[in-house]
């Protein structure tokens, strides 16, 4: 297990783009021969995730268990980024409306990694610029870690004072596939094609 999350984690942080919102720092590729020219890189074999519990936009709680028994497409970022969550979110717009009648198996995640000031009020006011279909997820930094380092991501609070409220925040770019029952099958990095990405997933559905 210990293998397979540091494989994980060697792909998010090094084959896709870490970002300090702004100011980008591409991270030095890893060749692998498993990475498409559409910026898909497949896990195989998966990685199943363990559980969490995070607050969601919706006023409840999301767990691993609401993510079973649907395709579940994850980004993480914060609500004061410029420029690549933007992207990433009108991205996610992108490809549930290229899903058409499979989105409804679907979910679209956004996790802020900056439970600070993203309280479940603020995202849900930020995501509703992009998609009602985006649930967000926040929480304390403990319990955002405990999604983050399944995934691999990596982010960090750029202050200089521990009060500073105007700060940026580096953090992986990519976003994530999770299949049905839980695992992590996919990764998509930075800057991908919304409509290659949106038949990759049809793909993955209509395989199981």
């Amino acid at each position: 297990m210990l293998a397979r999350l540091i494989k994980i984690a060697v792909l998010s942080a090094g084959l896709a783009m870490i970002v300090g919102c702004g100011a980008a720092k591409p991270a030095a590729p890893t060749p692998t021969p498993t990475v498409s020219p559409d910026n898909i890189v497949p896990i195989d074999p998966p990685i199943t995730l363990s559980d969490f519990s995070l607050p969601n936009t919706a006023g409840g709680t999301t767990t691993l268990a609401d993510w079973k028994h649907k395709f579940t497409l994850v980004t993480f970022g914060y609500t004061h980024c410029p420029d690549v969550c933007p992207i990433n979110l009108a991205d996610f717009k992108q490809i549930h409306q290229n899903m058409d009648t499979l989105a409804a198996q679907m979910n679209f995640i956004f996790v802020s990694v900056d439970g600070g000031r993203d309280t479940p009020d603020v995202l849900a006011a930020h995501l509703k610029l992009f998609d009602t279909a985006i649930l967000g997820l926040t929480g304390t930094d403990t319990a955002i870690q405990t999604l983050t380092k399944q995934f691999g991501v990596y982010y960090k609070l750029e202050k200089t004072k521990p009060d500073q409220t105007d700060y940026s925040v580096t953090h992986t770019a990519s976003s994530f596939l999770v299949d049905s029952q839980g695992r992590i099958t996919r990764i998509y990095n930075y800057g991908f094609d919304p409509d290659v990405i949106s038949k990759d997933i049809s793909k993955q559905i209509s395989a199981g």
